[in-house]
């Protein structure tokens, strides 16, 4: 290939198949896309269809190649712009990253060379997160609504130094990279340029790279006590943080909550505490359970960390709010008393109307909960019941 031969990118290595005992390398390319007479300000680009959640790793990158065309005029640097848009759709609600672009002198051969430094795309996804906070945050709303909001990298990260080149970052409506439905990839010309632009671009190893792999853990405690037979008591408490998962799962398949739960059963005989000439039997039973969710990331904004976006709120009565509406919290009471009767304690002659020929039961539950679809849910339900039993002789 003239003017300049194309070269795997620096650190990439062709994959190679053992195919009976033959070793067969796979294929490694590029996505090339040429424009000529590009105007400036305006742009070209191709996308495809995928979902990926991309919150569990820490960067997005690619490596980008540019070139100018032969016997058309020659590209400066920064004069071609690469952009990148994810997001839910393109047109609504996606993230957009530029970056000005180097383009390689003709006849460079070696990788550096034909894959510049300042042309690669390391992109901190925090800062996906902090742009999205500035945004949602502000005071007053983007001057224009059907427009991208764009930041420089230096400005959410103040510590950028290169050596790529600083790449815009622009946010429109709501996107998540935790549900990246579709990418785009393309150039553009810089809107303050007085001429069109003609050039070639190369995209290659779209990839996430440095995984979150942390980890979590959890515990359980069980307590079992008893009093001869007038009473048991059960408990049970659950912990388990964000990260906690089974030995065969990986990093995008465990938790991203933190759950806190007990629960609480007694069973009292109560008919004990009377003189038991009287028989009653009065069996009662109470039970207790709590549990509380406190998802990793914001349910309305869900590639923003809950704390983040609780952190990056001034009014406290807000935050209050917030942590509110995210939490899922569900509480549970139950009072029973269960096959409440008298029974026969004396020689007398059983009668149809004798009260021991009846059994009671009563039954109250009751569940509160809320969480970020229900701002708050009571269900109440009491059962009364009673039975006779009489045998006729």
């Amino acid at each position: 290939r003239q003017p300049i031969p194309y070269v795997l990118p620096p650190g990439v290595l062709r994959e190679q198949l053992n195919n009976n005992n033959n070793l067969i390398r796979q294929n490694e390319q590029s996505l090339a896309l040429r424009v000529n007479g590009l105007e400036a300000g305006d742009g070209r680009g191709v996308y495809k269809n995928f979902n990926v959640d991309m919150r569990q790793y820490e960067n997005l990158e690619m490596f980008i190649h540019a070139e100018s065309l032969q016997n058309e005029a020659a590209l400066a640097d920064g004069e071609m712009v690469a952009f990148m848009r994810l997001g839910n759709d393109l047109s609504q609600n996606y993230y957009e990253i530029e970056i000005p672009l180097n383009p390689t002198s003709f006849g460079a051969t070696s990788r550096e060379e034909v894959w510049p430094v300042e042309n690669r795309i390391r992109l901190p996804l925090a800062l996906l997160q902090e742009i999205k906070t500035r945004v949602l945050g502000a005071v007053e709303p983007p001057a224009d609504p059907d427009q991208p909001v764009y930041f420089m990298q230096s400005e959410l990260d103040p510590n950028f130094s290169g050596p790529e080149n600083e790449m815009r970052i622009g946010i429109k409506g709501n996107p998540s990279f935790g549900n990246v439905r579709i990418v785009m990839l393309g150039m553009k010309n810089r809107e303050d340029n007085t001429s069109d632009i003609a050039g070639e671009v190369w995209f290659n190893e779209l990839r996430l790279s440095d995984l979150k792999n942390q980890g979590g853990w959890a515990a359980v405690a069980t307590l079992d006590a008893n009093m001869a037979d007038f009473m048991n008591v059960s408990a049970t408490g659950r912990r388990s943080t964000v990260g906690f998962g089974s030995v065969e799962q990986g990093p995008n398949q465990r938790s991203r909550e933190d759950v806190k739960q007990y629960d609480v059963v007694t069973n009292f005989n109560l008919g004990q505490l009377l003189p038991e000439k009287w028989g009653i039997q009065l069996p009662f039973n109470y039970g207790r359970s709590e549990e509380l969710i406190t998802p990793q990331y914001d349910p309305e904004f869900q590639d923003i960390e809950l704390e983040t976006r609780i952190e990056n709120t001034e009014d406290e009565d807000e935050k209050e709010a917030i942590r509110q509406q995210s939490v899922d919290y569900t509480k549970r009471q139950s009072v029973n008393f269960i096959g409440v009767r008298k029974d026969r304690t004396g020689d007398s002659k059983p009668k149809p109307y004798d009260i021991e020929n009846f059994t009671f039961s009563y039954s109250y539950n009751q569940v509160d909960h809320h969480d970020f679809e229900i701002e708050d849910a009571l269900d109440q339900n009491v059962r009364v019941g009673g039975t006779y039993n009489y045998n006729f002789d």
